[in-house]
């Protein structure tokens, strides 16, 4: 597992690489295949420089258009107060958002492009970059994708969706922990608890560590013990 940096923690644990703590959010970037094919994402189409503004705007956007910045996100506008951030909207800046917005929480993922000598796509894993201690009632989980030296936020409709191919290779349902993605799954047992009550149980202990990312094998580097 790759531990983030270390930091001094308040209300949430960060990542302060101060190379993703400068990244700013600007215009529409398309996302890899691999993120856009999970169908986990909503991702503003917009000509401007406040995709952070329409990557929440984009939770309250219904219809056939959901990615085309227009009539369906400037009718919410007035929802949120977006007072003080910068345009772009450096991703340190998102703390600004939460204080306008007492009910609202935000948690920010990043996009690590992982190598495949199996597959002619790219695949890419999610990872955070700002997690929140405690989700408020209105919570958000936004994705901060870079290429080059562009940065665009894309709005997750369905974080266990988004993750969990790159966690597990069973296709039941499960729940995730949004910090170190640790995975639960529904099923009843009658020794432990599962599901979100194994969930909640979970989060008291890795709410007190700074948020990881798993690093799974590669396909083709798994080690099998079949002698039993």
């Amino acid at each position: 597992m790759l531990n983030t940096p270390n930091n001094n923690r308040q209300n949430e644990n960060e990542n302060r690489d101060d190379t993703f703590n400068t990244v700013a959010g600007s215009s529409y970037i398309q996302l890899p295949l691999s993120i856009k094919n999970k169908r986990a994402t909503i991702n503003p189409q917009n000509n401007d420089q406040h995709c952070f503004k329409w990557s929440i705007l984009a939770r309250h956007v219904t219809g056939p258009n959901k990615h085309r910045v227009g009539e369906n996100y400037f009718r919410h506008e007035n929802k949120y107060n977006f007072t003080g951030l910068s345009f772009p909207t450096p991703w340190s800046e998102v703390k600004i958002f939460e204080k306008n917005n007492p009910t609202v929480s935000v948690n920010i993922y990043g996009v690590k492009k992982i190598s495949q000598s199996s597959s002619k796509n790219p695949n890419h894993h999610i990872f955070p970059l700002k997690v929140v201690d405690n989700e408020k009632a209105e919570h958000f989980d936004i994705i901060l994708f870079t290429t080059g030296e562009k940065s665009h936020y894309v709005y997750i409709s369905n974080f266990s969706r988004l993750i969990q191919s790159q966690i597990t290779l069973h296709g039941h349902s499960v729940y995730f922990c949004k910090r170190c993605f640790t995975s639960f799954d529904k099923q009843n047992l009658k020794y432990k608890l599962s599901g979100q009550l194994a969930l909640q149980q979970h989060k008291l202990i890795c709410g007190s560590h700074k948020p990881i990312l798993p690093i799974m094998p590669d396909v083709d580097t798994l080690l099998e013990f079949d002698n039993w």
